[in-house]
């Protein structure tokens, strides 16, 4: 496995960056991820006291009490929306847990979604629970629940800079698709740029883990 890490140029363009937008210039450099897609992540287990499963409108007092910067409204108004919470619990309790959108990608790469794709983001696991494998079991399971309802093509954006996220994907088996640029202009005025695709592996040479 290829480690990661910020070469002298990355961190000297990450320093920038910084620099930059002290302009008003944000310079955003971000990877669409793949997941889902190795076979690798569907062999973990975890305590048998921890329970997973689809969290709802009656579970927003645990999602803020979990990660307490949560804003309930916004919860309130992701569920009626349609959004999606996966989340791992014990006794009731939410241990991790991890929001999807069926309908759109969010910033900073917004685009409608297909029938068939997922988007992941916001994953959290309480700090009390961290060390007993939970973040990557949750993907695990919320894979499968996605294939469940036809949902195989499953991503999430990684920012470049954000090494520990990088090697966490790297871990779960996810492919880096395409690296991108995002630059806003003092807030209001924003382009997105390609930088490079990548050549994500051929399904033939991966054990199927798409739901038939």
């Amino acid at each position: 496995m290829k480690e990661i890490e910020l070469s002298v140029g990355s961190r000297i363009t990450r320093w920038l960056i910084k620099q930059i937008a002290r302009a008003g210039i944000d310079i955003d450099v971000f990877l669409v991820t793949r997941e889902g897609r190795s076979p690798g992540a569907e062999r973990l287990t975890v305590d048998s006291r921890f329970t997973t499963g689809f969290a709802g409108l009656e579970d927003i007092p645990e999602l803020v009490r979990v990660e307490p910067d949560t804003d309930p409204l916004l919860c309130a108004q992701r569920f009626r929306d349609g959004l999606l919470c996966y989340a791992i619990k014990n006794d009731g309790r939410i241990m991790a847990k991890m929001w999807c959108d069926l309908k759109e990608c969010h910033d900073p790469h917004r685009r409608p979604l297909t029938q068939r794709e997922a988007y992941l983001f916001s994953a959290y696991t309480d700090p009390a629970a961290r060390g007993q494998n939970l973040a990557p079991f949750l993907r695990q399971q919320f894979y499968a629940a996605l294939r469940a309802i036809e949902r195989d093509s499953i991503f999430s954006h990684t920012y470049y800079f954000n090494i520990a996220a990088r090697r966490f994907k790297q871990k779960i088996g996810a492919e880096d698709e395409a690296l991108y640029v995002n630059v806003t202009v003092m807030g209001r005025f924003s382009r997105r740029f390609m930088l490079r695709r990548y050549q994500l592996r051929d399904t033939r040479d991966l054990v199927s883990i798409v739901s038939t």
